[in-house]
C-alpha cells in the first residue's frame, strides 16, 4: 500500500514529466531552450526510473553531468574528419585504432562514474542508470516523433 507521501512524489514527477515534454516540443526551433529542454527531460526521466531522494539527486546530477560532458567530448572525436572512401589503408588503420582508443577510453569513463556514485546513490541504483539511458532516449525519440507527425499533419492542413 502507498503512503501519501509516496502518492505526493510520483504525482509531482508525472506532472514534472508531462510539462517537460510538452516543453521539449515547443522548445524545437531554438536549440539553446531545446537542450535545456531535454536536460529536464532527462532529470524527469532518470528521477522517476531511479527513484532519486532529493539528497540524491543533489549528489547524482553533478557527477552525471560531468560525465556526460566527457562523454561528449570523446564521441565528437569519433567522429571522422574525412570520409572513410577517400582515405587510403593507412589513414583507415589508424582511424580504427583511435576508434578502439576511444571507444576503450568511454568504457573507462562509465567505470569511473559508476566507482564515483558508490559515495552517492546505493549499488542497486546505479545499476539502473542504463535502464534510465534508454528509457530516457526511447521516449525522446518517441516524443520527436510525435512532433514530426503533428507538424506534417498541420502543413497537410494548410
Amino acid at each position: 500500500m502507498l503512503n501519501m507521501n509516496t502518492i505526493i512524489k510520483r504525482c509531482l514527477w508525472i506532472t514534472l514529466l508531462i510539462s517537460t515534454c510538452s516543453a521539449v516540443a515547443v522548445a524545437q526551433r531554438n536549440p539553446e531552450v531545446r537542450d535545456k529542454k531535454v536536460q529536464a527531460y532527462r532529470v524527469a526521466v532518470f528521477t522517476e526510473v531511479l527513484n532519486l531522494t532529493p539528497s540524491e539527486a543533489e549528489g547524482f546530477w553533478p557527477l552525471f553531468n560531468d560525465y556526460l560532458d566527457k562523454r561528449e567530448e570523446i564521441q565528437a572525436q569519433l567522429k571522422p574528419t574525412t570520409q572513410l572512401d577517400g582515405m587510403n589503408d593507412n589513414e583507415v588503420e589508424d582511424y580504427v585504432k583511435k576508434h578502439f582508443e576511444l571507444r576503450q577510453r568511454e568504457l573507462d569513463l562509465e567505470k569511473d562514474l559508476g566507482q564515483r556514485l558508490r559515495k552517492v546513490l546505493p549499488l542497486r541504483k546505479i545499476a539502473k542508470i542504463p535502464v534510465a539511458e534508454r528509457e530516457f532516449r526511447e521516449a525522446l525519440v518517441k516524443k520527436l516523433q510525435e512532433n514530426r507527425q503533428r507538424r506534417l499533419e498541420k502543413q497537410g492542413r494548410n
